[in-house]
């Protein structure tokens, strides 16, 4: 579908929580030209946040092609997408009570044949391997990601802070106010990308990710690495990845 030869795997796992509200989904070929990959991490409690992230991974991809098909722009495509989900999400517990309060993130990527594109909302984050360069392509929308891009918190003071698991910005959010905002860069061969839940990247540093990938070059063995990975070092969330390859 492009120049590069673009292969993916993802991997879940529940971990210590009794039912997994993680879900992932991979459409290498949903066109002959685009490729659309998502993470999702429920939030609500047990049924209502698997309900949530399903939505997300079931409807995101349609709608972006939508999007496209209507001759929106790649990077307004994602975006409009994600608003709409927004929009799904709130209906669906406005309808049944028991979905009353749900949410999910959302981490998005799409690949065009000259670009990719990552747009999230939450605190599922993105990350670049290229060569031993980490680059993280996503910022959290926790409330204390926000007071420390402010200047109002440090990094050191965010990670005790009562608020520090607290969003702002997801899918399923009654005042959100704004398009997610889009990331977009050309591929290389030889990239990877990670698409992972806050289960994993809580628990791995920037440097773990290039080292797992030098180790594990296969997308399948990778994403499964980087989920026990985080399960080795204490995570009691589950625990999700999509690794991304360009060769």
């Amino acid at each position: 579908m492009q120049a590069l030869r673009l292969t993916a795997a993802g991997h879940s796992q529940t971990g210590k929580r009794t039912q997994n509200e993680d879900n992932f989904c991979l459409h290498p070929d949903l066109q002959p030209d685009l490729a659309i990959f998502v993470v999702a991490d429920g939030m609500g409690g047990l049924q209502a946040g698997e309900e949530a992230s399903k939505l997300a991974v079931d409807l995101i991809p349609n709608l972006i092609v939508e999007r496209i098909q209507a001759k929106d722009r790649q990077d307004e495509a994602v975006a409009i997408a994600l608003e709409m989900v927004n929009q799904a999400i709130l209906q669906k517990a406005q309808e049944d009570s028991k979905f009353q309060g749900m949410g999910t993130t959302a981490v998005v990527c799409l690949v065009t044949p000259t670009r990719v594109f990552i747009g999230n909302l939450g605190d599922s984050p993105a990350y670049l391997v290229r060569g031993t360069h980490v680059t993280r392509l996503t910022q959290d929308h926790t409330v204390t990601d926000e007071l420390v891009r402010k200047g109002l918190l440090t990094a050191e003071q965010a990670k005790n802070h009562p608020w520090r698991n607290r969003l702002f910005k997801y899918l399923g959010c009654s005042e959100l106010h704004e398009l997610a905002e889009i990331h977009d860069y050309p591929p290389r061969p030889g990239d990877r990308l990670i698409l992972t839940s806050d289960g994993v990247s809580n628990f791995i540093p920037d440097a773990d990710y290039a080292a797992t990938i030098a180790k594990y070059p296969n997308p399948q063995a990778a994403a499964e690495a980087f989920t026990q990975l985080a399960l080795d070092r204490g995570t009691k969330d589950n625990v999700t990845c999509l690794v991304i390859a360009f060769d």
